[in-house]
């Protein structure tokens, strides 16, 4: 597992782009007492990292958790945070087989990531 604290890489290119906290309070819709708790966080919600990435125009997910694994894992997980109220159902509606699916597709999706950075390392073996 990477071991990343977010909230300061975060900081780190606020600064970079030469923006103020409440600059980029604004531009994610945040308070700037939010933004100094996102400054201070060890992990955060996938769905604020990409807002936060879309404000600062940088890839989070794959400049830092995709690129900086020293080893890759024989097995990986996902774990997607859902707030239940923000579903169009209930959720005890969503069948398992709709579930199964999500499943293999985000299987899919994260194995394909593993075999093209896998891919990549070799790539930079080779010309070293």
């Amino acid at each position: 597992m990477v071991n990343v604290f977010i909230g300061s890489i975060i900081r780190q290119k606020v600064r970079e782009r030469k923006l103020t906290v409440s600059e980029f309070a604004r531009s994610i819709n945040r308070s700037r007492t939010t933004v100094y708790d996102i400054f201070r966080r060890k992990s955060i919600d996938v769905d604020l990292l990409l807002t936060i990435s879309q404000a600062l125009d940088y890839d989070f997910i794959g400049e830092i958790y995709l690129t900086k694994r020293d080893n890759i894992a024989k097995k990986c997980f996902l774990a997607i945070e859902i707030d239940p109220s923000e579903l169009p159902c209930d959720s005890k509606e969503i069948a398992e087989r709709d579930k199964l699916e999500v499943r293999v597709l985000l299987k899919e999706k994260l194995k394909s990531i593993i075999i093209k950075e896998k891919e990549r390392e070799q790539k930079r073996a080779n010309c070293e």
